[in-house]
């Protein structure tokens, strides 16, 4: 079942991923405000305040997903893909990511330190370093970020 969330969601990035985990797991759990299967879809472009941090590589959708990942926990039933339609996520050369169940076992096998990656606002990096990065090349255009959470039974 798809859940259009709309097209203008703003603010802080790691903001609305914690928000939107929260979507999905009530999906998955009490199945609102829809049953699962289903797709939590959105769209808009939000923010990264890097404020007196030197921050290190990534864009608004890999920050997205990254603060989405913490906050799903491993959860083995959610997957998400979040890129912009330029194909160009903040400076870097990949549009986006994606995210799988297995992300938490993969960082941890890794050594990637997940929370302190978005601390620094290092989430490239870590998407990278696990081959989950989208990339496209430029698009020459740009209509939004597209985000999209799947959500199986």
């Amino acid at each position: 079942a798809p859940v259009l969330l709309g097209d203008a969601l703003e603010g802080e990035a790691r903001e609305l991923g914690t928000v939107m985990a929260g979507i999905a797991k009530a999906v998955a759990r009490h199945g609102t405000p829809a049953s699962p299967p289903a797709v939590l879809i959105s769209g808009g472009e939000t923010t990264v305040t890097v404020g007196d941090t030197k921050p290190g590589r990534g864009g608004r959708n890999t920050e997205f997903l990254l603060s989405l990942a913490l906050a799903l926990n491993g959860h083995k039933n959610i997957s998400a893909v979040a890129a912009d339609t330029d194909g160009i996520d903040g400076t870097e050369d990949a549009a986006g990511a994606i995210l799988g169940p297995d992300f938490a076992r993969d960082a941890a096998r890794k050594g990637i330190n997940a929370s302190r990656a978005l601390e620094m606002h290092d989430s490239f990096t870590v998407f990278d370093q696990l081959g989950y990065l989208v990339t496209t090349g430029p698009t020459l255009t740009n209509v939004n970020d597209f985000r999209a959470i799947v959500i199986r039974r």
